[in-house]
């Protein structure tokens, strides 16, 4: 018997990004590198769980998709071996992560959301493996970065690109959001539809 810690599991619905609508359930990893002043985590908080809580809880529906978020996910060594044990039971693993430390294994689908705080570095070992970048807009944010983020990805037309309005000036941010997409249509708005169904 394994036993891990985590900060919460659950099953709900993912609420934005590339996979926003699918049933979804989310293993939410201890800890963060990073202190964003808008995180709507408590990521701190965890109790332990065994490899069969985890394995009966996961299989309790029929939906076959995970998402293994946090805090950052990347960090935490236990990340692959929770993922390994989901795909082990026909799931598929996305993660979400910060983008401020190495890809692991088991990952099927990257999404990275550069921050701030970290001066939107992205690992270098990371960017070959993003499916998904998803930059969270708010006051002070600078839309350059998107350029030299852009030119770095290069020509890869499988790289979905959003851009997400924070959520506590949504107005504001989202007026922002939409004259830099008319300029810029290789981009998309993604919303935090979970927030207004009112679930996890």
């Amino acid at each position: 018997m394994q036993k891990f810690q985590l900060n919460d599991i659950f099953w709900t619905f993912q609420g934005e990004g590339y996979n926003a609508g699918n049933r979804a359930l989310f293993v939410r990893m201890p800890h963060c590198n990073l202190n964003c002043s808008w995180c709507d985590t408590e990521y701190d908080s965890k109790s332990e769980f065994t490899n069969e809580q985890i394995t009966e809880f996961a299989i309790y529906e029929k939906a076959r998709f995970a998402v293994i978020t946090g805090g950052e996910p990347l960090q935490n060594k236990e990340t692959p071996i929770i993922a390994r044990l989901l795909q082990g039971h026909g799931f598929l693993i996305a993660t979400e992560t910060n983008g401020t430390m190495p890809p692991v294994g088991g990952i099927d689908w990257f999404t990275c959301s550069p921050k701030r705080d970290a001066a939107y570095k992205i690992h270098r070992l990371l960017w070959p493996l993003v499916n998904e970048f998803k930059y969270v807009v708010d006051d002070d944010f600078d839309f350059s970065i998107l350029d030299r983020h852009t030119n770095r990805i290069g020509q890869r037309s499988d790289v979905k690109l959003y851009l997400s309005p924070e959520f506590t000036k949504m107005k504001e941010n989202l007026c922002k959001i939409q004259n830099f997409v008319k300029e810029h249509p290789e981009w998309r708005i993604s919303l935090q539809t979970h927030k207004w169904m009112g679930i996890q």
